[in-house]
């Protein structure tokens, strides 16, 4: 599924925190679904925002290149917005959703204690097995919960989020420490020609985020980038099936 016959991976940045947006890149044609996952009271939940301590009340910076960010939101900073915690989205329900009609991508939010990451990995294993969607899951994320998934469902196809230098220079040890890792997502201004060949001679796949830019896009797969991360469905859809 992943980079079938060398085809770029097409990945709708956050279009699964929203249940209208699940079916718009659902129509479309992109591989994957990027959603941002929450582990809270025994469950997963699917939002980008962080939650306030003892409020229904999620707070978060307006994401670039998104100019809709859904409904009951008002602005509270400049370029931060607040909204109630109404109607959550679990991630079974997303699982349920996007069952056999697209694969995604979750990005790994939060980072609690030992105990607390323990649970929500035993908890996210334990959704993705329910729902026989394993094979169509990536998670990703720049916590250090990942390790503990990687411990706990070594099964799981788990990869690094790395936007600065000490995410990657923390990358080798990750790898001699539990072997198995398939690949990375990167911030597309962290690439450079030098990283790209690293990363090939490592044996691992790169998605790179958040691209909007064709021309970026086009430098990106230049150096070999596996899979786009955009909040653009049409620039995912123009980009080249050949990869």
């Amino acid at each position: 599924m992943i980079r079938s016959g060398g085809r770029t991976v097409r990945i709708a940045h956050a279009y699964g925190n929203r249940r209208d947006r699940i079916e718009a890149a659902a129509a479309a044609s992109v591989d994957f679904i990027e959603a941002d996952i929450w582990y809270r009271a025994g469950d997963i939940w699917v939002r980008h925002e962080r939650r306030m301590p003892f409020l229904p009340l999620l707070l978060d910076r307006r994401p670039r290149g998104m100019h809709n960010v859904g409904p009951w939101t008002l602005p509270v900073l400049p370029n931060y917005y607040a909204r109630l915690d109404i109607d959550p989205l679990r991630l079974t329900e997303l699982l349920e959703r996007t069952r056999g009609r697209r694969g995604l991508l979750l990005d790994v939010k939060g980072d609690p204690a030992e105990e607390g990451a323990r649970a929500y990995a035993r908890s996210l294993a334990r959704s993705l097995a329910e729902a026989r969607c394993e094979g169509s899951v990536i998670v990703c994320g720049q916590t250090d919960v990942l390790d503990t998934i990687r411990e706990v469902a070594p099964h799981l196809d788990v990869r690094y989020s790395i936007e600065k230098q000490w995410q990657w220079e923390k990358l080798p040890r990750r790898l001699d420490a539990r072997p198995g890792l398939r690949g990375v997502c990167m911030n597309r201004k962290f690439l450079s020609d030098a990283v790209a060949r690293t990363l090939e001679e490592a044996g691992l796949k790169v998605f790179c985020w958040t691209v909007d830019d064709p021309a970026e896009a086009t430098r990106l797969l230049a150096l070999g980038v596996d899979g786009i991360i955009s909040n653009s469905l049409p620039l995912l859809e123009q980009l080249d099936e050949g990869g």
